[in-house]
């Protein structure tokens, strides 16, 4: 039979040449395809995004706890019991004690959401028992308050006030069943579990995982001597501004008790009871000073300094302060207790003030202040007036 018209047939080579190359283009499309998806989620991409957010887990839990410290209306600073029973909610002082100083995270009462690591695991927290908030408001709690926890190992750290950890996956024999939900050895490891004031960094491996933050004095304390230093310019302000101080000044400082001692410019806080020769003290004046700030001892640690001319006597001049004169009071906060700091006995204002006021210019008892350049934690802080 002849061929039809207009027809005809490829060779057969030319057939399978045409299929040939679109099975290659088929090949290159699916390896194209699996590249972009080793990319997108490729071992070192999947340990990046569980880095991450088990990085920010950890960091809004230790926001939270600052902020909680800070706001605290009995003793600034203290942080609550861990939560035992996985609610969420810390729990409450027992006798004079937490349940325990590690359990969960309480993060319902941190004002959090269900904070989970990148395993899915809630948190884990310790805390330092002088910390705790004890609904007693004791014991005292201010900046030379110590942390008790340590850390050791790949990053170290001492004095830590608590800790925040994310417990990862499930490592060796650890059971996370409904019945271990709350025991601490299914969720933290290689020391971590014990209950000790010690707990451990390492490397993730096989047997440990633990990602613990440290939340230390400098992160807590530098934010609550702000606020406590707001509060008794606050104070000192309405003193100087009441309409039955009759000098129309700012109270004279304290040696030693809390207490002003008549014509003492520079000294500590007189929270405890105010003077200007025949001025009342602050009840008299109307003025209630919050109880934290005494029974804490914050008149204690605070370094404080009036103008001359703002005091009874109304001569001399003000304060300078980085050069700037025109300053009526000036407050110091004095950092962490050092070595060298008298405990009890008798008060020599020239020989110890050194030892609380690390900079020279500010510790000499002038009328001079400068802000040091550092800003580390035991470095003096400035407010005035």
């Amino acid at each position: 039979m002849s061929a039809q018209p207009g027809l005809r047939h490829l060779p057969a080579n030319a057939s399978r040449q045409r299929g040939q190359a679109l099975l290659l283009t088929l090949v290159a499309l699916l390896l194209g395809f699996g590249a972009i998806f080793y990319t997108l989620v490729s071992p070192a991409k999947i340990a990046l995004e569980n880095d991450r957010v088990t990085s920010a887990a950890l960091a809004q839990a230790k926001d939270a706890m600052i902020g909680y410290a800070v706001k605290d209306a009995n003793r600034p600073g203290s942080l609550p019991c861990p939560d035992t029973n996985n609610d969420g909610s810390a729990e409450i002082f027992v006798g004079s004690a937490c349940p325990s100083y590690v359990g969960r995270l309480p993060w319902r009462t941190l004002g959090l959401p269900d904070l989970r690591d990148a395993a899915g695991e809630r948190l884990w927290y310790a805390v330092t028992p002088d910390f705790a908030r004890n609904p007693s408001g004791a014991p005292m709690l201010n900046s030379d308050t110590k942390g008790q926890l340590t850390i050791t190992g790949t990053n170290p750290a001492t004095n830590v006030i608590a800790i925040v950890f994310a417990a990862g996956g499930v490592v060796g024999t650890q059971v996370r069943d409904a019945a271990n939900q709350n025991n601490v050895v299914n969720y933290l490891e290689g020391g971590n579990q014990d209950g000790d004031a010690s707990y451990v960094t390492a490397a993730a491996s096989a047997t440990f995982n633990d990602r613990p933050i440290a939340v230390t004095a400098a992160d807590i304390m530098t934010p609550v001597e702000k606020r406590v230093a707001v509060e008794i310019l606050k104070l000192l302000q309405a003193y100087r501004a009441s309409g039955a101080n009759w000098c129309s000044c700012y109270p004279w400082a304290d040696h030693s008790d809390g207490q002003s001692n008549e014509g003492t410019l520079y000294g500590r806080v007189p929270l405890w009871d105010a003077a200007t020769g025949s001025t009342p003290s602050w009840a008299d004046l109307g003025i209630t000073v919050p109880a934290w700030l005494t029974t804490n001892d914050w008149w204690f640690v605070f370094f404080y300094t009036v103008a001359e001319a703002q005091s009874a006597w109304h001569t001399g001049g003000s304060l300078t302060v980085n050069g700037v004169a025109g300053t009526n009071i000036v407050l110091i906060t004095t950092g962490p207790a050092g070595a060298g700091r008298p405990v009890g006995g008798a008060w020599d204002e020239y020989a110890h003030w050194p030892l609380y006021v690390d900079d020279g210019q500010n510790s000499d008892l002038g009328t001079v202040f400068v802000t040091p350049t550092s800003t580390a934690y035991a470095r003096d802080r400035l407010y005035q007036l």
